[in-house]
């Protein structure tokens, strides 16, 4: 009988990450599906076009990760985008670009309002510092006052964490009560406190309720809006995003032969059915191809919920209500749908006529946000669906064309358009009429803006919530692996007592991004679950 160091559950890119990093020989990693990187894959499911089916940008990716494991000498190449953000609207020459570079911003913002221009740079700076006093900690372990000690090293460690921590907050000793009102603030609150003028409000705001099932109004969700600012894969830059050559599923396949390189055996097709205990320490698990492997550490990089009620017996369970009962009231919820469209031509915004970016490859090159304009029409967004309906009539629409940059996508003359659209809640009445109810209405929507979009639509993948928690097994769809709520982040990420990877069960560890620092294509839970691995367990 067989025997490994580790086997990792899930082979998305977390898991590939943690197999990169432990510093096991004998590692076994199963994935359910036909190929590896869960949401971060490229699938050709039409001829000649390769879709990033998923997750289609990377910003979040680790410094951390990218340097250690050498990713861009290993065939990571990124597209850097001159103009990042694109918000259009249904009026002739009133559209507002942004990119990194501050006096370019400026200038388009003060085409709305002169005051929001003038104070950009320090709202900018106002996020930075708390980017710079976040980064740190989002390569670490959380502390955690009430998690037990592996070995003498680990609370020297703590320790060493505990005093950086306190270091951290002396420094910033005078900002500190703005940190707190900022974490605690809706994005709504946070941005009203900059700016006046809708549509740049509405640019902003878009980063506070993506992938959520929340109003731009609720408590806390500013966090979210900074979480998809922190991003730091290029050097003195932060926020970016970029498009990976060949898709995201080329980052998966990067890391994925850094693995077989490395020896550890990959089996794709193959789900786990159930994580074996005795004592309340792991011993294996048992698999859809009526094997069952051993191994006294297993790593999960499936969300919490799926690991704890699918693969645990209830007796299980039952050994630690406070931690299953923290995991079992995760929010989840997602609340955005995927399209992907072979195109024959790109989209032409109307906003464009008449100006100097009315060839859309010199605009569109960017992420395009349709019906962010107004504030009010996202609160109604989010309203629609509280009180019902499926999607609402007011949608919000993000839109990239990857094949602006990305040549090796897509036949020549021809575009993908990939749109992520909010708010079409997992919990809505999903039925075939209702999905091509969405579908004909987001073809509309975006017509409305590009009029020549629909007739030049030659295929339409479609990727609802319930369909993302069927493919990738991710809890209700949300692409979080849970929310990034304030109750939910750092050491309570799932739940507090375990430094957020550690669990109840001996053994038994999460790596996956229902972990600190939490969702994106970040890679970070997987390498911190590995090295506290590395560095704790015997």
């Amino acid at each position: 009988m067989k025997k490994y160091d580790a086997i990792i559950i899930g082979g998305g890119h977390n898991a590939l990450v943690a197999a990169c990093y432990l510093k096991y020989k004998n590692i076994l990693l199963l994935e359910r599906r036909h190929i590896t990187g869960g949401a971060a894959q490229t699938e050709e499911i039409y001829p000649g076009f390769k879709f990033s089916r998923f997750s289609y940008l990377l910003s979040l990716m680790r410094p951390s990760v990218i340097n250690e494991l050498n990713l861009y000498s290993h065939g990571l190449k990124l597209f850097r985008r001159p103009i990042s953000s694109i918000t259009v609207t249904k009026n002739k020459g009133e559209y507002l670009l942004m990119n990194s570079d501050s006096t370019f911003c400026k200038q388009e913002i003060a085409k709305f309002s002169k005051r929001d221009s003038e104070v950009y740079d320090e709202y900018n700076q106002f996020l930075s510092e708390i980017i710079d006093l976040w980064s740190y900690y989002q390569d670490k372990y959380p502390y955690d006052t009430s998690a037990k000690g592996y070995n003498v090293k680990k609370s020297f460690d703590d320790l060493g964490l505990l005093l950086k921590m306190g270091q951290d907050g002396w420094k910033n000793k005078d900002k500190i009560y703005d940190y707190i009102q900022f974490m605690s603030q809706s994005s709504s609150q946070f941005l009203n406190k900059w700016f006046e003028s809708d549509i740049l409000k509405g640019t902003l705001i878009t980063d506070g309720i993506i992938g959520e099932m929340i109003s731009i109004d609720t408590p806390a969700s500013a966090y979210i809006l900074l979480h998809h600012v922190m991003g730091e894969i290029f050097p003195n830059s932060k926020g970016e995003w970029a498009f990976v050559e060949g898709g995201m599923g080329s980052i998966s396949k990067i890391l994925t032969k850094l693995n077989e390189q490395k020896g550890v055996e990959i089996k794709t097709n193959i789900g786990v059915e159930q994580i074996l205990t005795s004592n309340n320490q792991v011993t294996g698990v048992k698999c859809s191809d009526n094997n069952t492997y051993y191994s006294d550490t297993i790593i999960s990089s499936v969300t919490p919920r799926i690991t704890f009620e699918k693969l645990l017996s209830n007796d299980q369970q039952q050994k630690n209500p406070k931690y299953f009962n923290d995991v079992k009231h995760m929010e989840y919820n997602g609340a955005c749908t995927k399209f992907n469209f072979a195109v024959s031509e790109m989209p032409k915004f109307k906003c464009f006529e008449g100006t100097k970016y009315e060839n859309p490859e010199s605009v569109l090159i960017g992420t395009t946000h349709l019906g962010c304009e107004r504030l009010d029409t996202l609160r109604q967004a989010y309203q629609d669906c509280i009180n019902g309906k499926s999607f609402s009539d007011n949608l919000f629409v993000d839109l990239v064309v990857p094949t602006v940059h990305d040549k090796t996508i897509a036949p020549q003359g021809q575009h993908i358009v990939q749109c992520l659209v909010q708010y079409t809640p997992y919990k809505a009445n999903w039925n075939e009429q209702i999905k091509q109810q969405l579908k004909e209405q987001v073809i509309d929507y975006i017509s409305q803006y590009a009029p020549n979009f629909k007739k030049s639509i030659l295929y339409t993948d479609m990727v609802t919530p319930q369909e993302i928690e069927q493919l990738l097994n991710m809890t209700e769809g949300n692409i979080f692996h849970g929310a990034l709520t304030l109750d939910k982040l750092y050491g309570n990420r799932p739940s507090n007592g375990y430094n957020s990877y550690g669990t109840p069960i001996n053994g038994l560890f999460l790596c996956g991004s229902g972990t600190h620092p939490g969702g994106g294509v970040m890679g970070a839970p997987g390498r911190n679950c590995a090295l506290y691995i590395n560095n704790y367990v015997k």
